[in-house]
């Protein structure tokens, strides 16, 4: 079963995407101390991270420059838009214009399955052995 880990200071929204990737087949690996999420990662070893952009202490930014030291695992960024009250779904690493794998909050669990699918299957693809 792949891992997801996911960084989220917010109780609520922590609560709700774990559920979601409960039952979406995934082992959900909820993080709450924000001073060691680096030392969770090296520990837990998730097949891909679920990162706020905005934590207490450091912030999403600084801690995919630490895991990158460590895994070339998928991470999406779960962003606050400024000029709304909601977030966005951004994979790491993207260019902030493309909307390809962006959805906005409250995203849809379809919105989140599709994105955890997407980048799992980029980073972990299946080989076909006859």
């Amino acid at each position: 079963m792949q891992r997801i880990m996911i960084v989220e200071d917010n109780a609520d929204l922590r609560t709700d995407l774990t559920e979601q990737v409960k039952v979406n087949g995934y082992e959900p690996i909820p993080v709450t101390d924000f001073e060691r999420i680096l030392e969770h990662f090296i520990e837990e070893k998730p097949d891909l991270v679920l990162l706020n952009v905005n934590l207490p202490f450091f912030d999403g930014y600084y801690w995919y420059r630490q895991i990158r030291q460590y895994s070339q695992c998928p991470v999406i960024y779960l962003d606050e838009n400024e000029n709304e009250p909601r977030m966005n779904l951004e994979i790491a690493g993207l260019k902030k214009d493309s909307k390809k794998n962006a959805a906005v909050k409250p995203f849809s669990n379809e919105a989140l399955t599709a994105a955890l699918r997407s980048q799992l299957a980029s980073a972990y693809p299946k080989t076909d052995k006859k």
